[in-house]
């Protein structure tokens, strides 16, 4: 039980690592990312100056690209192949050449 401390600062500023390797740069707040990142490494005072001051708070909007419309993926889910199923084809010119 007397770890327990240790190993809840030691997850905390692995979690701080992470997110600052996630982050992008252009949002980091305060301090570039290399800088966040040796701070992080001071116990206890490093991983919540980055979740108080560094980490990007989200007010920029960061544009992504839109979703791709979604295709059927069988036949059967395609209306356009299932219409074209219902229609009656052509009729053949050498029908009458066939017993």
């Amino acid at each position: 039980m007397r770890f327990l401390p240790m190993i809840l600062l030691i997850v905390l500023a692995i979690y701080c690592w992470i997110e600052i390797a996630q982050s992008d740069s252009d949002q980091v707040r305060q301090l570039p990312r290399g800088l966040w990142a040796l701070i992080v490494f001071v116990p206890l005072v490093g991983p919540i100056a980055w979740l108080v001051y560094g980490r990007p708070n989200g007010s920029d909007v960061v544009h992504t690209a839109g979703k791709p419309t979604a295709r059927p993926l069988a036949p059967d889910d395609d209306p356009d192949f299932l219409r074209r199923l219902n229609r009656r084809p052509p009729p053949d010119d050498n029908e009458h050449l066939n017993p």
